[in-house]
């Protein structure tokens, strides 16, 4: 059989076999029965610098609050939204005498401390319904708005550094890229104003750019971009922006007419997994595979070898913020499986036997769930998280997995040494 060298220094062999990676542990940590959390509970996100700290939403009607928990304390913390003097939060009382948010959400980890310090990035959106920038430091009260623009802002993206960080905006009457050289003025500090030019805007199409994905070197900036078609908007693609190289834009050769969306960067930083649907707000979606080739600068598609499709998993939930989600230092995808008869599975499928092995069988992580989505995980730990219901009843959840897809770096990683699953 012709193998074609599509995998950077990695030999493979036809008939490679790996044992089925399974979830050893799987511990409820947060669930709608806590009379504080009634309603749907989603998105749950582990930072990457400490596996004890996970963040959810909340939403019950129209309300959505961000939550953070502590899986080594069980203590549980409501972080927005808050009333704050100097109007850095917009908000407003409810008539059960509660705070009323309109949006809260897009929430992401910086992947390094400051100062010891961990920071989150979100969007709120106020009682005004414009949508901004906020960035918070864990274990405090103070909530640092970072844009102040009457168009909307959202999808904060941190640099693999912290030190950076990329959003979009509507402010030049599309969604656009925005750039932020140094985010850690900002850090621990409230922020009345934003000035005129003050954020460096690196995109400039015609139709929308949104959903940005940082390679783990920082070099690459992957996106979804609307293209265009003639006399009118074509469909979604994958853009690769090249930092080193004065911030130089390609764009993914389309191979199928269907839009693709959510770039998600494999940890080792070869691969960039992608959402593949007729409209973003498709609720099922078919996953794809991109690989970087550096030489080039480019992203080209990756092929099964027997079907000839750039699909590696099909129906599939959809992640309306992220892309797939990558096992932890591998090039495995875990996904739910948009599957009534078996009511949402996680399934796993491994990028390289998927291409070489024409007996590999995805493997499924049994739960005691019976609904699935958000599944997220970190570079470092063989941990994941997941969103989980059963009837009217919704869990956040975390599992310690094993198996031949979970490969990460580091020491020697045990059970027992996380206080989740003790």
């Amino acid at each position: 059989m012709f193998i074609p060298a599509l995998l950077t220094g990695v030999v493979l062999l036809a008939s490679l076999q790996a044992a089925p990676t399974k979830a050893v542990k799987i511990v409820e940590v947060v669930s709608s029965e806590n009379d504080n959390l009634s309603g749907q509970l989603f998105h749950p996100t582990l930072s990457p610098s400490n596996p004890d700290h996970l963040t959810f939403i909340r939403q019950e009607k129209d309300n959505r609050q961000l939550w953070f928990r502590n899986l080594s304390t069980k203590s549980m913390v409501q972080i927005t939204p808050v009333e704050e003097k100097g109007a850095i939060e917009d908000w407003e009382r409810g008539e059960d005498n509660s705070f009323f948010q309109n949006y809260t959400d897009q929430l992401e980890w910086c992947p390094v401390l400051h100062d010891g310090k961990q920071y989150v990035a979100y969007v709120s959106a106020g009682t005004g319904n414009n949508m901004d920038v906020y960035i918070h430091e864990i274990g405090s009260t103070l909530h640092t708005r970072i844009t102040h623009h009457p168009e909307v802002d959202h999808s904060p993206r941190w640099s693999p550094d912290g030190k950076s960080l990329v959003f979009v905006s509507a402010r030049t009457g599309n969604g656009d890229l925005y750039y932020i050289a140094d985010i850690t003025k900002y850090l621990g500090k409230a922020n009345k104003s934003e000035k005129a030019n003050t954020f460096e805007q690196i995109t400039k199409n015609s139709g929308e750019d949104m959903l940005p994905a940082f390679s783990p070197d920082g070099r690459y900036l992957a996106y979804t971009a609307r293209t265009e078609g003639k006399g009118k908007r074509g469909p979604y693609t994958i853009a690769l922006m090249d930092f080193n190289n004065k911030k130089e834009i390609k764009l993914f050769n389309n191979r199928i007419t269907n839009s693709k969306s959510h770039p998600s960067w494999s940890f080792d930083g070869f691969f960039v997994a992608y959402q593949i649907s007729n409209d973003l707000n498709d609720q099922a979606v078919d996953i794809g595979v991109l690989q970087l080739k550096s030489d080039k600068k480019r992203l080209i598609e990756l092929t099964d070898l027997i079907g000839n499709t750039p699909k590696i998993a099909e129906n599939v939930f959809p992640n309306s913020y992220k892309g797939p989600a990558w096992l932890p230092g591998s090039r495995a995808l875990i996904y739910a499986k948009r599957e009534n008869q078996r009511l949402n599975p996680l399934e796993i499928v491994n990028l390289e036997q998927w291409l070489y092995n024409q007996n590999y069988q995805r493997s499924t992580v049994n739960t005691e769930s019976s609904i699935h989505r958000d599944v997220s995980g970190t570079p470092n730990h063989p941990i994941i998280v997941f969103a989980g219901q059963s009837g009217l009843s919704f869990q956040i959840f975390a599992a310690f997995m094993e198996g031949d897809d979970i490969k990460p770096k580091g020491k020697n990683f045990q059970i027992q040494n996380y206080n989740v699953f003790r």
